[in-house]
């Protein structure tokens, strides 16, 4: 009778072994989608980032396009200006540079 009650322990106890296998390997099969997921949705943020960089990136790059437009267009006026003064008014502008170097000479001058 010990050796049946034995062989019946047996069997439970490899039963369960069976069991706690298939629960071990459940678990792994779990804890990889869940990896998997995580690892999907990491990539989808790091795609939405890039993008919304890229994106800000490509606003500034047009800000600073327009900037130096501006700059430009504002220098050509500046110089256009100039010139049209200079020629509606020759003797006065050379009048004008002729001041401001004597001043500019003295004081440079002075400093050294």
């Amino acid at each position: 009778m010990a050796d049946a009650d034995l062989q019946k322990e047996l069997t439970a106890l490899k039963q369960e072994v069976t069991r706690l296998q298939g629960e071990v390997k459940s678990l792994g099969e779990d804890s990889g989608k869940v990896a998997k997921q995580a690892s999907d949705t990491a990539k989808e943020a790091t795609a939405t980032a890039l993008a919304k960089l890229e994106q800000e990136a490509q606003k500034l790059m047009e800000g600073l396009r327009e900037a130096g437009a501006g700059a430009v267009k504002t220098g050509e006026d500046t110089i256009a200006g100039a010139q049209d003064t200079i020629q509606e008014r020759p003797f006065v502008s050379a009048a004008a540079a002729l001041g401001i170097g004597f001043v500019l000479g003295m004081l440079i001058n002075r400093r050294g």
